[in-house]
């Protein structure tokens, strides 16, 4: 059955869209006389017998003066927005056209409405609740796929089902308990003590991810905060920058060039972040470098997501001094920048006596082992070259002239016991296998773990595998991979002579050139929808206040509960947990309410 209309009153009128010169305008009429005002001014055909959602052409005219065509889209009470009567007139978006029709709508009987006075007429004639309207408000300032998706979530009902659902189940056990205290001279229990308790149990359940969800809620609309925090000079700046895609911070190779914070916002995958670049730390006697050191510190310990930046293995242990202090559910993020421009090769092959010309002498090694292949091998290696795979030709095209890190690889590179390797770098004692289907075979995966071992204990040579499709369509992983393999994580002495390992995962990447940066912003992407579990998400600052005093006055029921106390003071806990939960949905609201909600609205919304 259709609700009545219970707010059909005096007819308001607004320009609905933005305002400023543009192709067209729309112009809002809501109310109890809005086809008796518009007829007096629309010439074109009688309005007051025309069916709901049709649109009329004809012309708006002050006594025989034509202001302008325009179209004009009738709805009809209760199919409207208002559920009141309601037109909407399309014409040129002419500040003058505009301010025209306004002053003959206002003089033949309208009023302005006041900002949010069309969606507040909407949830007093029931249209929806006050979740919906609040969600109307967030739909339009969207600036993001994710917070579009949470306000049109929020818009078609789903939060204030949930809510609905809870305190209906809540409301039949609270008449229960009052039915309670209507005999309370013969003792009885209607409501059942152990289903009341397991109900509010089932309530805090769905209510306590709702209450935990606010943070990520609040970061979608304002932006995740993402904080740079690294030494000074291993690139923060820049790989702001290269984030942002624009030179937003000042890039210099003096150390401290940055000495505030620096912040602007990015979407990616859909999600709003504030990147935020920060002052590097370190320790200095500078007082305007100490303080934006301490604006670091505050930035990292306020970010959602923290990115330590490092370039080398120092930087890299004066950070993890400063992360062993951050909060456990803190979102830490390691990277190494500067990847292009090299590195020594790994600890093992500086070895040697006094440590010098170890790996200089090993590359040697392989340079006269070529010598002595066999030709069949090497006219092997050449047709295996010419007959390279997709996946092959596409890895060469990204390792071939020192493009990985600075490495040198070859490719079907032949040994003198006439194996072949797809690829490999002779520096870091790696080859690099990228196979077919047939390599999922038992019996050539059993050849495949022989040969490696052979190779291993013949030359000192690591082998990794990639399938094809791994190299074609994961090809930012397969690289990383491939950077970890040659840069094992470091392990550095610490206090005491404890051994301490580095970060289990380092995404390598160089901001300058931009290696790397797709697979950082996908982790950051990751990261935050990992963080969202659902789709119902809390955004507002009111339905958070509620949801926690509705959780609290469910936790006095528990304790009531358990301390055995009569009717009466449950059923006033219980009353009170259902006042919170109605004055999120509309369902319980006073005037000052309505008026600091709908007073935020832009007019004509």
């Amino acid at each position: 059955m259709e609700q009545q209309t219970i707010y059909q009153q005096e007819t308001i009128c607004a320009l609905a869209t933005a305002q400023g010169v543009g192709a067209i305008a729309v112009i809002r009429v809501s109310g109890d006389r809005t086809f008796a005002i518009v007829d007096e001014i629309f010439y074109g055909k009688d309005l007051s017998g025309t069916k709901t959602h049709t649109v009329h052409f004809g012309t708006i005219r002050e006594g025989d003066t034509i202001i302008d065509e325009v179209l004009v889209t009738v709805f009809r009470s209760p199919h409207s927005f208002t559920k009141e009567d309601s037109i909407e007139i399309s014409c040129h978006g002419s500040d003058y056209i505009i301010r025209k029709i306004m002053q003959l709508l206002v003089r033949k009987g309208a009023r302005i409405a006041r900002p949010g006075e069309f969606t507040q007429r909407a949830f007093l004639n029931g249209q929806f609740d006050l979740v919906q309207a609040e969600a109307v408000a967030d739909l339009i300032a969207a600036d993001s796929e994710a917070s579009h998706r949470t306000a049109l979530n929020q818009l078609r009902g789903g939060f204030s089902k949930q809510l609905a659902s809870l305190r209906e189940e809540l409301i039949h056990f609270a008449s229960l308990v009052e039915l309670e205290l209507d005999f309370g001279e013969e003792d009885v229990e209607f409501a059942e003590r152990d289903d009341l308790r397991k109900l509010i149990q089932a309530l805090n359940a769905v209510i306590m991810p709702l209450i935990e969800s606010f943070d990520f809620g609040n970061a979608l609309k304002e932006g995740i905060p993402v904080a740079i925090i690294g030494s000074p000079n291993v690139g923060k700046s820049t790989l702001l920058n290269a984030l942002l895609n624009e030179e937003k911070a000042i890039v210099t190779s003096i150390a401290g060039t940055t000495r505030d914070v620096i912040e602007d916002t990015l979407v990616l995958g859909g999600v709003k972040f504030r990147i935020i670049d920060t002052a590097g730390i370190r320790e200095t006697t500078d007082i305007v470098e100490s303080m934006g050191i301490d604006r670091s510190k505050k930035a990292m310990e306020k970010a959602d997501i923290v990115l330590m930046l490092f370039d080398s293995e120092e930087t890299l242990e004066e950070l993890e001094g400063l992360a062993a202090d951050l909060p456990e559910n803190k979102r830490v993020v390691w990277v190494r920048n500067k990847v292009d421009l090299g590195t020594s090769p790994p600890a093992p092959l500086l070895g040697g006596e006094g440590g010098k010309g170890n790996s200089g002498r090993f590359v040697g090694e392989f340079k006269s082992l070529r010598s002595k292949v066999p030709e069949l091998v090497l006219e092997n290696a050449r047709l295996l070259r010419q007959n390279a795979t997709d996946a092959e030709t596409y890895l060469w095209s990204l390792l071939r002239n020192r493009q990985l890190n600075g490495l040198k690889f070859r490719r079907q590179h032949p040994l003198e016991e006439g194996f072949v390797l797809d690829f490999f770098c002779a520096s870091c004692r790696l080859a690099i296998e990228v196979d077919g289907g047939v390599h999922n075979e038992p019996d050539q995966k059993q050849y495949d773990a022989a040969r490696t071992d052979e190779i291993k204990r013949l030359y000192n040579i690591d082998i990794i595998r990639f399938s094809n499709e791994a190299v074609l369509y994961n090809t930012e992983q397969v690289l990383q991979d491939i950077l970890q393999a040659t840069h094992p994580s470091p392990v550095r002495g610490g206090a005491g002579g404890e051994v301490k390992q580095a970060p289990d995962k380092i995404l390598p990447i160089s901001a300058a050139t931009r290696q790397g940066l797709e697979t950082l912003k996908s982790q950051l992407v990751s990261l935050a929808h990992h963080q969202a579990a659902s789709d119902t998400v809390v955004t507002n600052m009111r339905h958070y206040e509620h949801l926690v005093k509705t959780h609290e006055a469910l936790n006095e029921v528990l304790n009531g509960l358990d301390t055995g106390i009569t009717g009466d003071f449950l059923a006033q806990d219980i009353r009170l947990a259902l006042h919170h939960l109605g004055e999120i949905t509309g369902t319980i609201v006073t005037e000052d309410l309505l008026a600091n909600i709908f007073g935020k609205f832009c007019i004509g919304k």
